[in-house]
């Protein structure tokens, strides 16, 4: 069971009150207890606004249909959803410090307007190729919430990007197989690491960067 503060309730719908459009929580989550923690604060957050709708579905052991559609392999999971849009994907839960920046990014997904910066903006709009971003988080980290905030915009500016948030102590494979020795971990169309936190510029730079690499791996 999931539970928060009356003051953290207040502060989430105080920022789901923002929303303009309806956004959906898509929901692949089994009968555990992590699962259940996930679907407990996904239903927590649609108490809070009419416009958050849930979809919650059993992953049926990596054979949901959706899962395959979506690319999904591993759960418990989230993706936000808004018309075709299902670019943000979140690996875990997002309590303790990752929790407003996770409704942050439900609310200027709402509005499909964030508020990136105009030279960061003007970066990553030099991105030519579908980009991977993926963020390692520990909710206890104060650090990692700005970087995530990075990941989130740029999957809602751009349509090249996707952007995944990982609790790297809930899936300690994915963790592994990256490298993470401390978190925020960045990594960038996994051919570029990072760790610490950046600038939105700094990382848009990065994501550039990254793109160019793998340009160049396909044709050098």
């Amino acid at each position: 069971m999931v539970f928060l503060s009356e003051a953290d309730k207040g502060a989430m719908q105080r920022k789901l009150a923002l929303m303009k459009d309806e956004v959906t929580i898509l929901v692949f989550a089994d009968t555990d207890a992590l699962s259940k923690e996930l679907v407990d604060f996904t239903h927590m957050l649609e108490s809070l606004s009419p416009k958050v709708k849930l979809d919650i579905q059993n992953p049926e052991g990596g054979k949901n249909p959706k899962m395959k559609d979506l690319h999904v392999e591993r759960w418990p999971m989230l993706l936000l959803l808004k018309g075709d849009f299902n670019r943000i994907r979140y690996y875990g839960i997002p309590l303790g410090y990752e929790m407003l920046a996770f409704t942050d990014a439900v609310v200027e997904l709402s509005s499909s307007a964030t508020s990136l910066s105009p030279k960061a903006k003007a970066t990553l709009s030099t991105v030519r190729r579908k980009a991977n971003i993926k963020i390692f988080v520990l909710p206890t980290c104060p650090f990692c919430p700005t970087v995530a905030r990075h990941g989130y915009r740029g999957a809602i500016e751009s349509q090249k990007v996707t952007t995944e948030i990982i609790d790297s102590q809930m899936f300690p494979s994915m963790a592994t197989h990256h490298a993470v020795m401390g978190v925020p971990k960045i990594v960038l169309n996994d051919n570029l690491d990072i760790t610490g936190a950046i600038t939105d510029v700094e990382f848009f730079d990065k994501l550039r960067d990254s793109d160019h690499a793998l340009l160049d791996s396909m044709y050098g």
